[in-house]
């Protein structure tokens, strides 16, 4: 038995109404169309679901009891036109989803996700906080369409870098820290400090973060390893050790009880954008554009590997 969702919305106006003609001029039919319809849904069931008279319209036994079942589907299908409207116009309507990683490009990311806006003010994004060694897989398996993200990484051939940001970077200590009244500092005056970080990635991006081997041929002393910005700052905070981060961290991690000192003797911190070349997505070719354009570093020889 097929029985036409518009027959369902038929059945359930003239419940309402129990009157031909009002029931009719709301669906913008015709009466005599409308009895048709009401005819032959009750051939169909085999039962009277309307008694019917000069005087009135109303609803037999089985037409009370249809009537909430008639309702409930006539709800459900509407709710899936409604979806499927909504699926349509989030296709349609630009999308992005932006990965950050620790603090990102500083304040280049909010005004390039700014900018973006500005162009394209009918386009979505998405921001996702990322670890620090989740780009290539995010990248590749399309959970972030572009990434602001700290060199050095290891990424696929098809994942395109391009730097954006340079800043110096910075020690975090505890505010009670001995360096934590300092401007800056030399890192071979971090010898007896031991040093949190980044746990799980890579030997070689861990070891440019601390600075092993330092130039003087020594090596840090190795704490407590966290899987986040938070955590690694939760450990400073606790006096686990102090840690190396990009100087934007100072803004974006303010904390009472963590001090930020510049260290002037260490290779700054870049950030890149990361996108996968053959991306189909338009607004991914949009937003790099944007970002290069608000760019200091844009024409800067750079060579990473």
């Amino acid at each position: 038995m097929d029985v036409p969702i518009h027959v369902i919305r038929y059945f359930c106006v003239l419940a309402e109404e129990l009157h031909f003609g009002r029931a009719a001029e709301r669906l913008s039919i015709t009466p005599p169309s409308l009895s048709q319809q009401i005819s032959r849904l009750e051939q169909q069931f085999g039962v009277k679901l309307f008694d019917r008279s000069p005087r009135k319209v109303e609803l037999t036994a089985y037409g009370r009891e249809l009537l909430p079942l008639a309702r409930r589907l006539q709800d459900d299908h509407d709710q899936v036109i409604s979806w499927g409207r909504s699926v349509r116009r989030d296709l349609e309507a630009p999308f992005l989803r932006v990965g950050v990683v620790a603090a990102g490009a500083g304040h280049l990311t909010t005004a390039a996700i700014a900018t973006t806006l500005q162009k394209e003010p009918s386009a979505r994004i998405e921001m996702r906080r990322l670890g620090f060694f989740d780009v290539a897989d995010d990248l590749e398996a399309g959970r972030v369409d572009v990434v602001f993200a700290p060199w050095p990484m290891r990424l696929p051939p098809r994942v395109r870098i391009e730097p954006l940001w340079r800043e110096p970077r910075v020690l975090v200590v505890p505010v009670d820290h001995r360096f934590a009244e300092r401007e800056s500092i030399s890192i071979l005056e971090t010898t007896d400090e031991v040093f949190v970080a980044a746990g799980g990635g890579l030997p070689e991006v861990v070891d440019w973060w601390l600075v092993d081997p330092r130039p003087d041929g020594s090596r840090p002393r190795r704490g407590p390893t966290a899987d986040s910005v938070e955590g690694l700052l939760e450990l400073v905070a606790a006096g686990a050790g102090v840690n190396i981060a990009g100087e934007s961290a100072s803004r974006h991690y303010r904390r009472d009880e963590l001090a930020y000192v510049r260290i002037d003797d260490i290779e700054p911190a870049t950030i890149m954008l990361c996108s996968i070349s053959d991306t189909r997505n338009p607004m991914v070719q949009v937003f790099r554009e944007t970002a290069l354009e608000l760019s200091p570093l844009v024409g800067a020889a750079m060579h990473p590997d």
